[in-house]
């Protein structure tokens, strides 16, 4: 039991440090781990507690622990982060505590507040460290903006067709893996026990933000309805945004759009995704200026792949208004010229929102979208088209469409075996391989197969930072060609924009 005096002991400084464990209930929660650990005596040891506070995450205090509880049997196959989670709750503060310190911290410096529960999410392992940063991520060279790729190597891919079932996940408790009630709760295969929130008002509506832990980039968080209620798109969606970046001036916001396929995973539960990142869309600047109807807003096109209007100003409420205008008019329109068609048995029209605070005041971004199918494009005209589902298959949400790939994790495996082909190591194609018969294909054709390692890893990359700047052009409702601009510029006009 020495080592596990010591373990524990270990633990329970990092508890101190990072979690704000306050010493008197040190006894008491020394008592609560022996429990769990199905052990009846305790010896406190001195921790090392200069080398506990660089800690980052909590995953060497954990590691002991973990293989003493599965060595004795209390912790079984795939229950691991059931037990873990279990641990850290118990030495976490409260929701109510943590609302009250993120409250009095925000009183004195929103951003360090917004830090600080991160950090929180962080060293209690709700927001998975250790996991994020085994994803592969780099910026592409061979694209003309930037886009940044990264590899997910800690979620499992969807297609378009789960991401329509989510849509009606509406019954039992919780409803879905969105709702308030999921805070402390461990059930349905999932466990949110070390989860911590705090409450927001939006539009005057009732709201809470989490982190996200399974982040796509840094302090990746979701503004979610108190209420269960669907993901929706009208005048007020644009009011909550931009009071949220009133509340969150460092953070940017942006909500799918409430359609699948083009929305994004969760469709049943209406909810932002925002953080502390610069996408590539940010960064680009205006191919076209526009003549906006109200002075009050300024308006342009970005030089970016899919079709973008940003709206700029300083007054909230013509800004919401502008945004309703554009919405109104976009989810009626139909130019079959270029194959837009609002409705047919369903709505396909609609939009994905960002908002962020300028230099300048409000940004208001509004990436037009549209969920149509036909014969040729069964998964969706204006989708990742049918020869780049080897890379992604995925809906193309507001996170991809902004210049952030997340790509499944499949492919840290499978580009490699794509690389042997043109060292010319492999030259047959296993049945797991076979998505990417095409692309193996091509690259041989233009490459051969006598690469060096380092020259086939670099043509297998560019080719994926190729494939990612075409799904971005798929998505793309009005193209970046001549009859693209024009037919862009039709629809501005009937907005009552005209370009400068």
């Amino acid at each position: 039991m020495s080592d596990m005096n010591r373990n524990i002991s270990d633990l329970l400084a990092y508890a101190k440090l990072h979690l704000g464990m306050d010493e008197a209930d040190g006894v008491y929660l020394a008592n609560r781990v022996l429990e769990k650990l199905n052990a009846d005596s305790f010896e406190p040891c001195a921790a090392d507690e200069g080398a506990i506070a660089a800690m980052e995450c909590p995953d060497e205090v954990l590691a002991p622990i973990l293989a003493y509880a599965k060595e004795k049997g209390i912790v079984g196959e795939g229950e691991e982060e059931f037990f873990t989670s279990d641990l850290l709750d118990l030495l976490s503060p409260r929701p109510s505590e943590v609302t009250a310190a993120f409250e009095k911290a925000y009183a004195e410096n929103p951003e360090k507040a917004f830090d600080g529960l991160y950090d929180l999410g962080v060293k209690n392992d709700y927001v998975k460290f250790s996991a994020i940063a085994r994803n592969k991520c780099w910026i592409a060279e061979s694209t003309r903006n930037k886009i940044e790729i990264t590899i997910n190597l800690s979620k499992p891919e969807k297609n378009n067709k789960l991401t329509a079932k989510l849509r009606n996940v509406s019954a039992g408790y919780p409803k879905c893996m969105l709702c308030r009630e999921n805070v402390g709760y461990e059930g349905q295969g999932r466990t949110r026990r070390n989860m911590r929130t705090v409450p927001l008002k939006l539009a005057g509506e009732d709201w809470f933000w989490q982190y996200s832990p399974y982040a796509y980039f840094y302090q990746h968080g979701i503004a979610i309805n108190a209420g269960h209620t669907p993901m929706v798109l009208d005048g007020k969606t644009f009011e909550k945004l931009l009071d949220f970046v009133d509340y969150a001036p460092q953070y940017f916001i942006g909500s799918n759009a409430p359609l699948p396929i083009v929305g994004g995973s969760i469709l049943a539960h209406e909810h932002f995704q925002g953080g502390k990142h610069v996408f590539p869309m940010f960064e680009v600047p205006a191919f076209a200026q526009l003549v906006p109807p109200d002075s009050a807003v300024r308006a342009c096109l970005p030089d970016w792949y899919n079709s973008v209007v940003l709206l700029r100003g300083e007054d909230k409420a013509a800004l919401v208004k502008a945004a309703e205008k554009i919405l109104a008019v976009w989810t009626e329109y139909s130019d079959e010229s270029v194959g837009i068609v609002a409705k047919t048995d369903a709505p396909h029209n609609t939009l994905a929102p960002i908002a962020r605070k300028g230099r300048d005041g409000y940004e208001l971004y509004l990436l037009l979208r549209n969920n149509r199918c036909d014969a040729e494009h069964p998964d969706g005209i204006f989708h990742a088209h049918k020869e780049y589902h080897n890379i992604k298959s995925e809906s193309i949400g507001l996170i991809e469409a902004m210049g952030r790939f997340i790509l499944p994790g499949r492919l840290d495996r499978q580009l490699k075996e794509v690389e042997k082909f043109l060292t010319g190591e492999n030259t047959v194609l296993s049945e797991d391989m076979a998505i990417h018969k095409d692309m193996v294909a091509s690259l041989l054709s233009e490459y051969g197969n006598k690469l060096t390692e380092k020259e086939a890893a670099d043509a297998v990359k560019k080719r994926v930072e190729n494939v990612c700047e075409h799904i971005l052009e798929n998505t793309a409702v009005f193209k970046r060609d001549e009859e693209g601009r024009k037919a862009f510029g039709r629809f501005l006009a009937v907005c009552g924009y005209r370009m400068k």
